[in-house]
């Protein structure tokens, strides 16, 4: 249950020896900065009002446009580069620099010139496709007209008679048809049709257009009007010819840019190195000066004390003025949480931060949070086969992100989780559901209720330590009297409720009975009496009182919540054994036996995939609503170190 200790430290340095500075605790990456710029602390710390507020450096424009130019070609360039396939796309290559290191590397790279080779590519690319959007737009139009015999410049060249190209809406289609009739110097024909329209071609007499034109606008005519002088027969098949080669041009840029890894590889050294850069250039909003110091002030983890002083005097020798100082209680709010807990423990953090960190000098939850949520949801699972799917995927994830902290937890995280759920599965005798007979000690079938008193009687436990941990952290604060009030009177009423309701079953005498009821009553006067404490009035505190005994009722919501440890279980083997009776129906043969082996891999991976997303949210579920709420608020600030960004590279000090 540990929270990291921190220091609150004071650094004063000279102005000019800024720039080394900072890049020295962002290569330490275990300094959280203040904002001394704030009005908020400025009102509360007046010794610093007198200061000047510093401001971003004037070099942040450029090296933000620089970033921008290395992400653009990278998003670019990396839609076209193959990608790694299977188990090579699991393993971290990144390469390991310093921070001097990757500047040296960036400044006598060419990666300006990578990028414009890439950005040239791209607007050629841009424009071939451009283009070639524009002529199948072209096509559509065209295509209705290529059964069109005539060049679209004779039929301009007509002298005496009107032509009319263009279309009119289908409905108006016998009706156009029919001019011809009411019409004898006209001639009307239908080029093509769809849904929706008609395209026609009508060569009307200098007599009769007038007339004519004006029964075509009755009919929604639209004239189509063309530039193009050929036959559209000749082009459409010369905008074929056009697409097939803009199609090539594409195609060779593209392969060209499959082959741009070395320009790929300078233009990430780039985003990284001006990405750290950026972040150094911004941090300077935090800090204060006069005309020739700077001065900062941050939380460091009190372990970090002695290795932060040598970094900064290893960077700068003996200029510079820095000192410690513990965290006062008035400053818990605002001070960072970091935790700090054993190997397994470590891998379990991730679910407190998803419901919220600890404040500072609080309780950390993780550690006595971890044996339940490996319990519930190996309980949940409880299958040898799906456990060991999730020991052997983990295993193979673990050993290909060596170099990646974060996934590598997430894959210890399921590791850890594959145990209990390999050991209820020998439990239930559950291989793959009944795929391979193991002996069973708890029938999933005929000892339904002996799962479900076992799932309450997990809830109870959990419940009882949650209530434990509150007391103990009462008592820690020296409120014994509180502890009594606020946990032990809750004790004496579910323990003697649980005498009371299941002492007949076990053959209690009925003098235990008595006594348990007697305490219920006596806790449940106590809780009465105690619970509204804080109030003022004799009324209001009487009230509060019996408002907190009702809380009774949520703590039999809380053991009814435990019921699903034993629903879901049996739901995932329900549906497994399901799937096998299934494929079990499949005929023999070979061609049998290949698509049995192919249909059991497909379903039991989909319901090991339904069976771990719903034990991983259920179990969270249990411990942030029935555990946490007995004993834990949260509501801490995550430790957020300055440190330095690894996206494509390792950074090391």
């Amino acid at each position: 249950m540990a929270i990291v200790k921190m220091n609150k430290f004071t650094l004063l340095s000279f102005e000019s020896q800024k720039e080394k500075l900072i890049e020295s605790i962002q290569s330490f990456s275990q300094v959280e900065f203040i904002n001394l710029q704030d009005e908020n602390f400025l009102e509360k710390n007046q010794e610093f009002e007198s200061l000047e507020r510093e401001k971003s450096d004037s070099n942040l424009a450029k090296c933000e446009e620089n970033l921008s130019k290395a992400k653009s070609a990278l998003d670019f360039i990396e839609t076209y580069l193959p990608k790694k396939s299977g188990l090579q796309s699991l393993k971290n290559q990144k390469e390991s620099l310093t921070l001097k290191a990757l500047e040296n590397k960036v400044k006598s790279s060419s990666w300006e010139n990578s990028y414009k080779i890439i950005k040239e590519k791209e607007d050629k690319l841009l424009a071939l496709e451009t283009k070639k959007s524009s002529i199948k737009e072209e096509i559509d139009v065209l295509t209705p007209w290529k059964d069109f015999d005539a060049s679209f410049k004779e039929v301009e060249n007509l002298k005496k008679v009107s032509v009319f190209l263009g279309t009119v809406p289908k409905q108006y289609e016998e009706v156009i048809l029919g001019l011809e009739n009411e019409f004898k110097l006209t001639n009307v024909e239908v080029i093509s049709s769809n849904n929706q329209e008609i395209y026609i071609f009508s060569i009307s007499h200098e007599d009769e257009k007038d007339v004519f034109l004006e029964k075509l606008k009755e009919c929604g005519f639209s004239a189509f009007n063309s530039n193009y002088e050929k036959m559209p027969k000749v082009i459409l098949e010369d905008f074929q010819k056009e697409i097939l080669s803009l199609d090539n041009n594409i195609s060779n840029i593209r392969e060209e840019l499959k082959n741009l890894t070395t320009e790929e590889n300078e233009l990430k050294m780039a985003y990284e190195y001006y990405g750290n850069l950026k972040e150094r250039l911004t941090v300077t909003k935090n800090f204060l000066k006069t005309k020739k110091t700077v001065v900062m002030q941050g939380w460091i983890p009190v372990d970090k004390n002695e290795k932060f002083n040598d970094v900064i005097k290893s960077a700068i020798n003996d200029d510079f003025y820095l000192t410690f100082e513990e965290a006062k209680e008035e400053e818990y709010d605002k001070v960072p949480v970091k935790l700090k807990n054993g190997k397994i423990a470590k891998v379990f953090e991730s679910i407190t931060n998803m419901y919220s960190v600890p404040k500072y000098g609080d309780i950390d939850p993780t550690p006595v949070m971890m044996p339940f949520y490996l319990l519930f949801f190996g309980m949940m699972i409880a299958d040898v086969g799906y456990g060991l799917v999730m020991l052997i995927a983990s295993l193979i994830a673990i050993k290909f992100l060596e170099n990646n902290q974060k996934s590598t937890d997430f894959a210890k995280f399921f590791a850890y989780l594959s145990i209990p759920s390999i050991l209820f599965g020998f439990v239930y005798g559950a291989f793959f559901n009944d795929a391979i007979p193991l002996p069973v000690f708890i029938s999933t079938t005929k000892d339904v209720t002996t799962i479900l008193i076992m799932s309450i009687g997990f809830g109870v436990f959990q419940i009882f330590v949650g209530l434990g941990i509150k007391a103990y952290m009462m008592i820690k604060k020296g409120d014994i009297l509180g502890a009594f009030y606020d946990v032990g009177a809750w004790y004496m009423i579910l323990i003697g409720l649980g005498v009371m309701l299941g002492g007949g079953m076990i053959g209690l005498p009925s003098i235990t009975k008595t006594i348990a009821t007697i305490v219920v009553i006596i806790a449940a006067i106590i809780i009465i009496l105690t619970g509204g404490r804080a109030e003022k009035s004799v009324g209001a505190k009487l009230g509060q009182g019996a408002y907190s005994l009702y809380n009774i009722t949520g703590y039999i919501g809380d053991l009814v919540s435990y019921t699903r440890l034993m629903a879901i279980g049996l739901a995932g083997g329900s549906i497994a054994g399901a799937l096998n009776l299934l494929i079990g129906m499949l005929p023999g043969g070979i061609i049998g036996i290949i698509v049995g082996a192919v249909a059991f891999i497909a379903a039991h991976t989909f319901n090991l995939a339904l069976s771990l997303l719903s034990a991983y949210v259920h179990t969270a579920r249990l411990q942030y609503v029935e555990y946490f709420s007995k004993f834990y608020d949260g509501g801490g600030k995550e430790f957020a170190p300055f440190k330095t960004l690894n996206k494509y590279v390792n950074l090391i000090d």
